[in-house]
Order: C-alpha cells, then sequence, then structure tokens
C-alpha cells in the first residue's frame, strides 16, 4: 500500500465525493450544520489505529463551532474498536469477526448521542470505477453480557441499488422510548465494524456531548436520524 492509498483505493480520488456528500448534509439540515468540507475531504492515513484515514474537523450549528466532524476510512475488517473500557482477553468474540481489539466497544460516556453519516464507498476490485456516493453498511457491534455480537446496522441497506442511494445518517448511540415509557439508552458501548469484505468505505461521524445538548439540545434531529437496523 503507498502511502496515499486504502486497499489500492487512492485518497486523491475520495476527496471530490466527500465534499459533496458533506454539502448534501449540509442541505438536509437546512443549514443548522456546517462543515469544511476541503479540510475534511483531506484524509490521513492512520496506521496507529483499528481504521485506515481519518479527517478531524470543527462543525458549527448555527453559526457555533460544536463539536469535531470525523470523517473515516475503512478497508475491509477495518472497525473502531479499541481496550480504552474492556480488554479483549476477558471477553468472548462472535465467531463470525475476527478476534482483534478492532472489535472491543467503547464507552460512550458524556456523549448524548452520536451520528454515522454515509458518505462514499469504493470497490476494491476496479480502482478506476466510479465511486459511490452515499454507499455504506457497516455492523454496529455490543455486548451481550461478555460476548461481542452484531446489536444493528449502520448506513444503507444491503438491498439498496446504487441509483437509490441518498444522505442516510444513523444513529449509534442515543435514545429510544422504552416499553415504560421513559426513555431507554441504547449502543452504548460499542464499536463500528466494516465488513463488506469487497470495498472501502467512508463515513462520517457526529458526537453530541452531553454538554452541547443541554445548551442546544438535538442537534442531530435537523438531519432526521434512523435509529440502526435491528441485527
Amino acid at each position: 500500500m503507498s502511502k496515499e492509498e486504502i486497499a489500492g483505493i487512492k485518497l486523491k480520488n475520495l476527496e471530490d465525493p466527500i465534499r459533496r456528500a458533506l454539502r448534501e448534509y449540509e442541505k438536509e439540515s437546512e443549514g443548522l450544520l456546517k462543515f469544511d468540507e476541503d479540510e475534511a475531504s483531506r484524509l490521513d492515513l492512520t496506521p496507529n489505529k483499528p481504521n485506515s484515514a481519518r479527517s478531524a474537523t470543527d462543525f458549527r450549528f448555527r453559526g457555533e463551532t460544536v463539536g469535531k466532524l470525523f470523517v473515516i476510512g475503512f478497508k475491509p475488517e477495518d472497525g473502531s474498536g479499541d481496550e480504552s473500557g474492556y480488554k479483549l482477553d476477558d471477553l468472548v468474540v462472535d465467531s463470525v469477526y475476527p478476534r482483534t481489539t478492532r472489535v472491543v466497544p467503547r464507552n460512550k460516556t458524556s456523549i448524548n448521542s452520536e451520528g454515522h453519516l454515509t458518505v462514499v464507498r469504493h470497490k476494491i476490485e476496479d480502482p478506476h470505477a466510479d465511486p459511490e456516493l452515499f454507499g455504506g453498511t457497516f455492523d454496529l457491534l455490543g455486548l451481550d453480557g461478555r460476548t461481542i455480537r452484531k446489536i444493528g446496522e449502520l448506513g444503507q441497506a444491503q438491498t439498496v441499488s446504487i441509483e437509490n442511494l441518498k444522505p442516510l445518517t444513523t444513529l449509534t448511540v442515543g435514545y429510544r422510548t422504552g416499553s415504560d415509557g421513559k426513555p431507554e439508552r441504547f449502543g452504548d458501548p460499542h464499536a463500528v465494524y466494516s465488513s463488506v469484505p469487497d470495498a472501502v468505505q467512508v463515513c462520517a461521524f457526529l458526537a453530541i456531548s452531553d454538554e452541547i445538548y443541554q445548551k442546544y439540545g438535538n442537534i442531530l434531529s435537523s438531519l432526521h436520524p434512523q435509529e440502526p437496523r435491528q441485527a
């Protein structure tokens, strides 16, 4: 792999699709959210992280900087997990996933909610193919006791055709109404995992801290987020 590629896909070829996607998410929010598309589109390789490339830029809500937008490139079997909260040696991993720290769920303490934005998918077998704007499907992994397993699916359903791909925000962590009518937290802890075997996938994450939520309310509602699809 050259220093400017992920699995044979040039990072330069992903810049324009990333810019285009982020502009569409701004439109989706009716201008409430603003991103630095040019800086966010320039991914740097991350050999010491569980995924392959990323950018980190400020994002604004109603004109005020409120957090970081992380745009992350995943090759097959990349994840977002680490051992900051749990040790792999203490856990069992569902047999469909590799036994690696990349799948170890992370605690989301002080995060009220987090949105996963589909950005672009690029097939590996043909580096010259057109990128699939808003493509991307990821597994959301959590803990069932001591077992790491799939608890949901993020991004596009596998049945969605290329011509029907559109901006899609999925919550990785947040609150839903429980059976008792009270707020029920989901997705904490979690890891995001790229199980698609033949593509580089780029997505973005917007985390809303408890502090920012208290000040501005549900910022992510401007993107009309969905809950993860059930595993």
